[in-house]
């Protein structure tokens, strides 16, 4: 089977490393495109091949995986003569992995040839899980489809989730970011309440981590928030994206998300304050400057 894997960004070329991995170990071919030559250099050494365009990439392919940064780019390399839904052969399947808009994912749909299946099928798990193959994979998806398919997702997931019909994977995956932003802005609330009484911020840590509080965005995202590093691994400016696909979401299904609302406007702040290029934990700086403390362990650094 001819594989294709377009977008080998930091999540992508985890996934795309794991699924090399299984092709050659069950006689499969991959193909990888990006802009980034020197990544896809690196790949095709590995034994990956590639192609000059888009469309003479995956017009040999049944299966085709994309990781790319927002709906403007899974748009742009979707439509036209020589995008992805045009040069397609006939009974391929694409698997979407990024995060995307529905109402923009299902007018693609609409559009495609009633020979192709696109399914939205958005990971969750960061560049961390991608590298380590142990991602979740949420779908929008038939049953059969999916099983169909299940050992190759293995590969670099290490689970993959029918959550409904098309479109449900995109709606579970932005369910699970609208959480993890608001968890993200109350970290700065929370700990500058402890600065501000004196507290030593990494025993305050240590106690979250084993209270009610405890949850895998403040364990991670703590320490990087305590050491100035705000986490380079994602910017402001896809967080800010993020949570423009959340409420325009809820909006088109009647639900007021009021919290949600104000993490945004603080995302477009912090975006518009230090750069849509900085890391993304530099919302919490926004409660930083305001508050004119710097939140730092013993052991950081302003």
């Amino acid at each position: 089977m001819n594989i294709g894997f377009i977008g080998l960004g930091n999540m992508g070329s985890g996934m795309a490393s794991h699924l090399l991995t299984f092709c050659q170990r069950h006689g499969h071919s991959l193909a990888v495109f990006d802009l980034n030559h020197e990544v896809v250099a690196g790949f095709v050494a590995k034994g990956a091949t590639t192609a000059d365009s888009i469309a003479s990439l995956v017009r040999n392919v049944q299966l085709l995986f994309t990781s790319l940064p927002s709906a403007v780019e899974i748009n742009l390399l979707a439509q036209g003569d020589q995008g992805i839904l045009r040069s397609l052969p006939a009974g391929a399947v694409w698997f979407e992995t990024s995060t995307n808009e529905l109402a923009q994912w299902n007018a693609l749909k609409a559009q495609a040839p009633a020979s192709l299946t696109l399914v939205d099928a958005p990971v969750t798990g960061g560049a961390e899980g991608a590298a380590a193959g142990t991602l979740t994979m949420l779908l929008g998806v038939e049953q059969e489809l999916l099983d169909q398919h299940a050992d190759l997702l293995s590969s670099f997931t290490a689970k993959a989730v029918r959550m409904g019909p098309g479109g449900a994977g995109y709606v579970a995956k932005l369910c699970q970011l609208h959480l993890n932003y608001l968890v993200a802005l109350g970290i700065g609330e929370t700990l500058m309440l402890g600065a501000k009484a004196d507290l030593e911020l990494t025993t305050l840590h240590e106690v979250l981590h084993r209270s009610c509080g405890q949850s895998y965005v403040a364990d991670r995202y703590i320490p990087m928030v305590l050491d100035g590093s705000y986490d380079p691994s994602f910017t402001l400016g896809l967080a800010s994206k993020d949570m423009r696909l959340i409420t325009e979401l809820g909006k088109q299904l009647n639900v007021p998300l009021q919290l949600a609302d104000t993490v945004y406007a603080s995302y477009q702040s912090a975006a518009e304050n230090f750069g849509a290029d900085q890391p993304h934990l530099k919302i919490v700086k926004l409660i930083e400057d305001a508050m004119h403390t710097p939140l730092r362990s013993k052991a950081g650094s302003d």
